[in-house]
């Protein structure tokens, strides 16, 4: 069964604009934030310059840490994500959004989260496929739901939902796209708004058919969102 397909038409309003992959990570964030209990410790998360709309409901947690080695996001525990300096099976939930493709060996962050965990403990996380290069300050990799499912291998359960289909990868590229059309002329002008306008299209076409997709569109995805017990 495919996550909580959102429903937010109007997203590309001027005012609280996020992009196409980011209305699909808050709302598969909002469908988990009743789990995130207890001690929530955010991997590579920023407590400033978030994007997007979600809000963390710190304040249902018995404490919310973020960990980062990027100062000027605020962390509480700087540290690189591989090596937290917390005690192994001390955190009920642990959220890592964003941040495997940016590292040269996952496994290690993904090896490290298993073992701040407590039995039952819950992992979310995300990973972009058909996403532009973003290096943070690099970008090495893009994972498949096999990839996802090997990285977390040793959790008890792993769901891995995918976050937006065929036409919604097309709406993405036009969408991130319309940037690199630079100058003032007509065709240009011209270029950005058909760019806009047939992005909408398709991410609104996406929204409405997903999980109904043929064999063939149902293999695209902007990216994945993964759910795992320890």
């Amino acid at each position: 069964m495919p996550l909580l397909v959102p429903r937010r038409l109007d997203y590309w309003k001027t005012e609280g604009y996020v992009t196409y992959r980011r209305l699909w990570l808050d709302t598969a964030l909002s469908a988990f934030s009743a789990d995130m209990r207890g001690v929530v410790v955010d991997i590579g998360g920023k407590r400033t310059n978030k994007r997007g709309s979600f809000q963390p409901p710190a304040h249902q947690a018995r404490a919310w840490w973020y960990v980062n080695l990027d100062l000027e996001t605020k962390p509480d525990v700087y540290a690189d994500v591989a090596q937290v300096p917390l005690r192994g099976q001390s955190v009920d939930c642990v959220i890592c959004t964003e941040v495997l493709e940016h590292l040269p060996r996952p496994e290690r962050c993904v090896e490290e989260i298993h073992r701040l965990l407590r039995d039952g403990g819950l992992v979310l996380a995300s990973v972009p496929f058909f996403y532009p290069v973003h290096a943070d300050p690099y970008d090495f990799q893009r994972f498949t739901e096999d990839g996802l499912r090997q990285l977390f291998k040793n959790f008890k359960s792993v769901e891995v939902h995918r976050m937006g289909g065929y036409a919604g990868v097309l709406g993405l590229m036009l969408e991130l796209g319309i940037s690199g059309v630079e100058g003032n002329s007509l065709p240009q002008k011209i270029a950005r708004w058909a760019m806009k306008w047939i992005s909408r299209w398709l991410c609104r076409y996406d929204l409405s058919t997903f999980g109904k997709e043929s064999g063939a569109w149902a293999k695209f995805t902007t990216g994945y969102f993964v759910c795992a017990i320890r």
